[in-house]
């Protein structure tokens, strides 16, 4: 009965963090892909040092209170697989590596994908 009555209250406070997206994390949000964009056409075109600026910035995102969406486990482990594609694009930048850079992008796209449908899953999960 305790249990249930700590999991009862465990989804209450889960579910009243994830009613909706707030205005911060939206604006979060809409930054990180107008970063994600710019990284996108630094792959494309070489163009090393917009790379590492623009990853440096998608990595400054997870410093901003508004990230934290849920205080779980697995939104932890999601948002460091997030800051390890990162890292990943500033070597590849640093390195100026042709054949990284791009596969770099592609695990940052899949992490954020991932991590997406990771909060879509909880946020149903609530409203059950």
């Amino acid at each position: 009965m305790r249990t249930a009555a700590i999991a009862m209250v465990a989804l209450l406070v889960l579910g009243a963090e994830l009613q909706a997206q707030t205005v911060a994390l939206n604006r979060v949000m809409r930054q990180k892909l107008q970063d994600a964009q710019n990284v996108l056409g630094a792959v494309v075109t070489s163009n090393w040092r917009e790379l590492e600026r623009s990853s440096r910035a998608l990595a400054k995102a997870t410093e901003d209170p508004a990230w934290l969406v849920l205080r779980t486990p697995e939104y932890t482990k999601q948002s460091e697989a997030f800051l390890y594609a990162v890292n990943d694009l500033v070597d590849a930048a640093t390195r100026r590596d042709v054949e990284a850079a791009p596969l770099a992008y592609t695990a940052l796209t899949m992490r954020c994908v991932q991590c997406h449908r990771y909060v879509a899953r909880a946020r149903i999960a609530t409203q059950k």
